[in-house]
């Protein structure tokens, strides 16, 4: 009996210590990523599809949630989320096909103070065909300078449920654009330090002027929490560009 129990503690020891190490493993955060599995956005894309269809060279961003399970589109009663814009003349079908592969995909779930949560992520799509081929490129940002250069960045991820979409001031901004039928858009500069601390918040622009979006959504984000950008596999301080749509009304 007492070699009996003393096997199990030393099991339990055992399982102790594995349990310790891989809790210290588990990284503090992480953004959501892309991956390279099959269930991949990247693998998702039908890039055969396209080039039989006609596309050919474009470029669109997008903006999705990504649930804490890696999925984009509805899960167990919760409704999906994402939005594509800024696509460049021509490139209707590469839209649509990246709203189906939205639907179907899988990301590497974000994870916040050691924990998965859910974030908002925003990319970019580029697909272009060289000598016949097609060639598509996935990056976790939407910055210019970066996608051009082709670096390795990922922008700062805002956790999902931090921005106070429940304020006083931005429900009367929106009942105010739905009642004149404006839809609208707002461009922010934020900038987020390594550790994901929101330091500054601007308003770069707003469109329509008059009805106070611009205001509206910097109380809305005035409290966010982040995930921080990481370049080069580090997490790094830095201010990006970060758009906000607003679709208060759809014409019949």
């Amino acid at each position: 009996m007492r070699v009996l129990v003393a096997l199990l503690l030393v099991l339990l020891s055992i399982e102790d210590l594995a349990w310790s190490q891989a809790s210290a493993a588990q990284p503090q955060f992480r953004p959501a990523l892309v991956g390279n599995g099959p269930k991949a956005l990247v693998n998702v894309i039908n890039t055969k599809r396209l080039v039989d269809n006609g596309q050919r060279d474009g470029v669109l961003m997008f903006r999705c949630l990504v649930y804490r399970s890696g999925s984009v589109s509805s899960l167990a009663g919760r409704a999906g989320y994402w939005e594509i814009y800024r696509e460049t003349p021509g490139s209707k079908l590469l839209k649509e096909e990246v709203g189906y592969a939205l639907q179907d995909c899988r990301f590497i779930p974000a994870i916040y103070n050691g924990e998965r949560t859910d974030v908002l992520f925003a990319g970019t799509v580029l697909f272009f065909v060289s000598d016949g081929k097609p060639h598509l490129r996935i990056y976790a940002n939407q910055s210019h300078d970066d996608i051009e250069k082709g670096n390795d960045f990922i922008a700062p991820q805002v956790i999902a449920s931090t921005p106070d979409w429940t304020g006083g001031t931005f429900d009367l901004v929106t009942q105010k654009a739905r009642v004149y039928g404006q839809n609208g858009a707002v461009q922010l500069s934020i900038n987020v330090d390594a550790n994901g601390n929101q330091r500054d918040l601007k308003v770069i622009s707003e469109d329509p002027r008059g009805f106070g979006l611009g205001e509206g959504v910097r109380k809305v984000y005035a409290k966010a929490k982040w995930i921080p950008g990481f370049r080069n596999g580090h997490p790094v301080d830095c201010t990006f560009d970060y758009p906000e749509f607003f679709r208060t009304w759809k014409r019949p």
